[in-house]
C-alpha cells in the first residue's frame, strides 16, 4: 500500500508536470491553426472537458462542505512541498476522500489537456473566455 502512496502522491504529479511542460513547449512550437479535428482528437476534447466539469464539480463540493475546511489549507501546502522539491506526503494522505479524487481528477485533466492544442490555454486563459465570448456571441447571431 506504501508503493501506491508514494506512487499516487510524488511520482504522478511530478510525472504529469513534467508532460505538461513538454505539451506546452510542443504545442508552443508547432502551433497549428488549420481548425481540422480527427476522430481522436475531437474524442480527446471531450474527455478534457469532462475532466474539467467533474475537477470544477469536486472542487465546489470541497469547498462547500464544512466538515473538511482545513484541507485546502493541507492541500496547498502539499503542493507547496512538491515545487519546493520536497513532498510531503503526510499532508495529503490525512486528507477525505473527496480531497484526493478532486486531486486525481485535476492532474488527469492536466495530463490529457497535455495532448491538445488547447494546452496553451495554461499560459493564457484570457484567450479562453474570449474564445467562449465570441462563440456565444456567433451563435446568438446565426
Amino acid at each position: 500500500m506504501e508503493m501506491l502512496q508514494i506512487f499516487l502522491w510524488i511520482v504522478y504529479p511530478y510525472s504529469v508536470a513534467a508532460i505538461v511542460a513538454m505539451g506546452l513547449v510542443w504545442q508552443y512550437d508547432a502551433s497549428r491553426e488549420d481548425g481540422t479535428r480527427s476522430k481522436a482528437g475531437r474524442f480527446l476534447l471531450v474527455v478534457v472537458k469532462t475532466l474539467m466539469a467533474a475537477s470544477t464539480a469536486t472542487g465546489i463540493a470541497i469547498v462547500l462542505s464544512t466538515s473538511i475546511a482545513y484541507e485546502p489549507v493541507l492541500l496547498f501546502r502539499w503542493l507547496i512541498s512538491l515545487a519546493q522539491l520536497q513532498p510531503d506526503m503526510s499532508l495529503v494522505t490525512d486528507v477525505s476522500i473527496l480531497s484526493k479524487v478532486h486531486f486525481i481528477i485535476v492532474f488527469l485533466f492536466l495530463l490529457s489537456l497535455a495532448f491538445t492544442k488547447e494546452i496553451y490555454y495554461l499560459l493564457k486563459p484570457h484567450l479562453y473566455i474570449k474564445k467562449i465570448f465570441l462563440k456565444l456571441q456567433f451563435e446568438r447571431r446565426g
